[in-house]
């Protein structure tokens, strides 16, 4: 299927590792253009060179997003080598260690910025453009805690505040043809991660988990996440606006 990006320009965030790197090589089979943004410059550069022979396409930017100004100079520097910004795929979130649900608000903003702050900030900067030139694509990492609420309560209310940002600011864009989604992954197969070890040390207490958690006896792939995020970005998702899909093997 042609999905019409050819050519587009794609900005990922936390793009060195993981869902972000499959991410950038599945918009890089697309043949889009990527700015690829994270704070590992070693990681980047190792992504980047999994492009190939269409790397000299792409620009790699390091930056600590946290830190506030690093938007407006982001900008400023994507300016110098791309005349706009046509997809962004906010995969930048995480808990930020911070699991006691009784901890001070300054340490639940820390994760509701890391999580929703820095993307509604780089959104500010690149969808006005994106209005004017009728056309734009945003999608936004959520996670499936937002549905079973099993996760920290910092990280898992400020996803739930994401999606709610989602599905108000689609309903502005999207007839500019300017269409923000959010995907919710559920159980993702992730190195080093609790259920990936479980996987390799005990089996069988992870195929228990399945029996009574998860129907489809798996978990995903970071590919299956890209790939899923990758339509999200293209043409055939023009009547898709403010949608949050499940990702997560169960389907409710």
């Amino acid at each position: 299927m042609e999905l019409g990006i050819k050519d587009k320009v794609a900005l990922v965030t936390g793009a060195s590792k993981n869902i972000g790197k499959s991410i950038a090589i599945a918009l890089a089979r697309e043949k889009t253009k990527l700015i690829l943004v994270a704070r590992s410059k070693k990681n980047l550069e190792e992504v980047k060179k999994i492009l190939n022979d269409n790397s000299n396409r792409h620009l790699i930017l390091v930056r600590d997003l946290t830190i506030p100004e690093s938007i407006t100079k982001l900008k400023e520097d994507i300016k110098k080598e791309f005349d706009r910004v046509d997809i962004i795929v906010h995969n930048l979130g995480g808990s930020l260690g911070i699991t006691n649900p009784f901890s001070s608000s300054k340490d639940w903003l820390k994760v509701w910025n890391y999580n929703l702050g820095i993307g509604i900030d780089i959104n500010r900067e690149f969808i006005p453009d994106m209005i004017n030139n009728k056309w734009g694509r945003i999608v936004h990492l959520s996670s499936a805690t937002t549905s079973n609420f099993s996760a920290y309560a910092a990280y898992t209310s400020s996803k739930c505040a994401l999606e709610g940002y989602v599905k108000s600011l689609s309903r502005v864009i999207s007839k500019n043809n300017v269409i923000i989604n959010c995907i919710a992954p559920g159980l993702v197969d992730i190195e080093g991660r609790y259920f990936n070890k479980l996987k390799n040390e005990n089996p069988e207490k992870l195929f228990e988990y399945f029996k009574n958690n998860l129907p489809i006896e798996r978990m995903c792939t970071t590919d299956e996440v890209a790939n899923a995020i990758t339509f999200l970005c293209s043409n055939h998702a023009s009547y898709m606006p403010g949608l949050v899909l499940k990702y997560d093997g169960i389907g409710n």
